[in-house]
């Protein structure tokens, strides 16, 4: 048991309206796909505590998803017309990463049987729920 969390899968879709650019609203898509799995499985800004200042500053410490990272993935548009955006779309952004790391989360609440609060979800918070324990000494609630 390693307490690895990899997403092998992802379908993603949005409400933009009339699609001006259907492939440019799919890779707004995938790149907010991108953001929320960073953010949900490897990215943390680690400050040093007695002056604050970062540790890891640099791509070599920050660990960011690669493209060999990303799950096989599926996108749907619903084409729908919003009277009030122009040509009747609708706007897509950063929007996109939004429902993402809360999907992660759930996903791993629903595999382990518990339910961890603070990202990223490292192998190490993994494998620490997995063995009952937590930060507040339960593992049904609080932060694990």
């Amino acid at each position: 048991m390693t307490g690895e969390v990899k997403v092998v899968r992802a379908t993603h879709g949005a409400d933009v309206g009339t699609p001006i650019n259907p492939a440019a609203v799919r890779g707004q898509l995938l790149g907010g796909l991108h953001m929320g799995l960073g953010y949900a499985l490897t990215e943390t800004v680690v400050y040093d505590k007695q002056d604050g200042h970062v540790l890891n500053p640099n791509f070599v410490d920050y660990k960011l998803l690669t493209p060999v990272d990303m799950p096989k993935t599926e996108t749907f548009l619903a084409d729908t017309y919003e009277p009030d955006g122009p040509f009747g779309a609708k706007g897509v952004g950063e929007g996109a990463m939004n429902p993402v790391p809360a999907a992660v989360f759930n996903a791993v609440a629903n595999a382990i049987g518990v339910r961890i609060f603070t990202s990223p979800l490292s192998p190490e918070k993994v494998l620490k729920a997995l063995q009952g324990k937590s930060c507040n000494g339960s593992n049904t609630g609080g932060e694990t």
